[in-house]
């Protein structure tokens, strides 16, 4: 029966090394169509920081001049002065306030790097998701077949039961309780089968065009598993040091950065924004002209100066009513800096205390983990055969043996179950030191 058990346990064990399970992740997070959103959305925020700091465009016009007059009807008659008359073409152009676009560029610039870190984040996240439910299928799988292994016994002694009292040799309390004991088997088959749907069903969302679901199902993580809690107990302290290197950890500490340079732009917006100009106008060609006064009426020759026009200028705008409420924004931007501050000391304090819980867990989980496997199952182990040896004999009952071989079969079910919560602890730490995935150059 050990045998078949172990046997059994090795088949769920196996898996087909399609790929080393970094590359398969690196292939993942390569073809996803949600990081590949992320990935786009990145691009986006870093060509608008190189576009931020770009000089403002000239402003061009064209009017038609008739000036001056002391009618501005449209109809044919002759105009006042139609030697005024022209077009006028100008030529503007901003100039920001100096600094302003050096500080928009630095902002812009500091809110890629705030993506870039929440992009890593979000990765680690994703990744996380996949392992887990990868492991708590891969874990709920072995125990269903376990608590199939336990329910056949339970049936087995229930029958046993049933004949004994049938014969008047045992209580019926006792075939009661099996039937208890039958029933509870099946909530858990239920619980199990639950429980490895729903994984399913999670893995689904991970599914690309180069990885389909079988494909998923055939990533072997005892291997990767095995090398990051070796990896996690060599460098320990090492891993605790280097906490800053969290994603989230850095969002927050480039989000102060951000949020002291806006303040700075936030007062240069403010400041006097001057533009010049140059405008120019070409008058009406006229030869002669009509004198049509009261005393006299005759076609004179024009004698008066006919240059072109031209001007050259200057425009300022003065901060008369935002200079009222600049006390109001240099409030904002401080307590918003003191906001990110207060939010960088929060996560310094959640990575170091929740490193600190993960691997004291990890620690208990092993300490649990060796306990069954040095112990407690091969004393139960012991015990069945001694108590098998005992029923060869005639000198025990066959339901004593059977329950003994419950408790084994129960015992691998924690044994399981303590090995689901070490693996999974062990991405948690991963997923916190940003050491998931192996390292790649961007």
């Amino acid at each position: 029966m050990n045998r078949l058990l172990i046997i059994l346990l090795l088949h769920l064990t196996i898996t087909i090394h399609s790929e080393d399970l970094d590359t398969a992740l690196e292939n993942l997070i390569n073809t996803h169509p949600e990081i590949k959103s992320i990935e786009s959305e990145l691009k986006s925020k870093r060509a608008n920081a190189e576009h931020d700091t770009t000089y403002p465009d000239p402003k061009i016009g064209v009017a038609f001049r008739n000036y001056p007059t002391r009618s501005y009807s449209f109809n044919d008659r002759e105009r006042d002065t139609p030697s005024m008359t022209g077009i006028e073409y100008s030529i503007s152009q901003e100039i920001p306030f100096p600094g302003r676009l050096t500080l928009q560029g630095k902002v812009s610039k500091l809110n890629e790097m705030e993506f870039l870190h929440f992009s890593k984040s979000r990765k680690n996240q994703f990744l996380l998701e996949y392992l887990t439910q990868l492991i708590r299928l891969k874990s709920t799988e072995k125990k269903i077949l376990l608590n199939g292994l336990i329910r056949k016994t339970l049936e087995s002694q229930k029958v046993i039961s049933s004949s004994t009292f049938a014969t008047g040799s045992s209580a019926l309390s006792k075939t009661l309780k099996l039937q208890v004991e039958v029933t509870r088997s099946e909530e858990r088959e239920i619980e199990f089968n639950r429980d490895k749907k729903s994984s399913l069903a999670s893995l689904e969302y991970f599914k690309t065009e180069s990885n389909n679901l079988s494909k998923i199902l055939e990533a072997d993580t005892g291997k990767y598993i095995s090398e990051k809690v070796s990896f996690i107990k060599s460098q320990k302290e090492n891993l605790k040091q280097n906490l800053i290197e969290n994603p989230n950890y850095k969002l927050a500490s480039v989000a102060i950065e951000r949020a002291k340079n806006e303040s700075k732009l936030s007062s240069l917006l403010h400041a006097p924004d001057t533009e010049i100009f140059f405008a120019y106008m070409r008058r009406r060609n006229q030869i002669i002209t009509v004198d049509n006064g009261p005393l006299n009426y005759q076609i004179m020759d024009n004698t008066e100066y006919r240059g072109d026009l031209f001007s050259v200028g200057m425009n300022v705008r003065v901060p008369v009513w935002s200079f009222f409420s600049s006390h109001d924004l240099k409030e904002r931007s401080n307590e918003n800096t003191r906001s990110k501050t207060f939010e960088l000391e929060r996560n310094k304090l959640f990575l170091e205390s929740n490193f600190d819980k993960l691997i004291s867990t990890l620690e208990s989980l092993d300490l649990q983990i060796e306990l069954y496997q040095k112990r407690l199952i091969p004393e139960l182990n012991k015990s069945l055969s001694a108590l098998s040896s005992q029923y060869a004999s005639g000198k025990l009952d066959l339901i004593e043996v059977l329950s003994t071989k419950v408790d084994l079969q129960n015992a691998y079910i924690t044994e399981e179950e303590l090995l689901e919560k070490k693996k999974i602890t062990t991405l948690l730490i991963l997923e916190l030191t940003d050491n998931l995935i192996k390292p790649t150059g961007n």
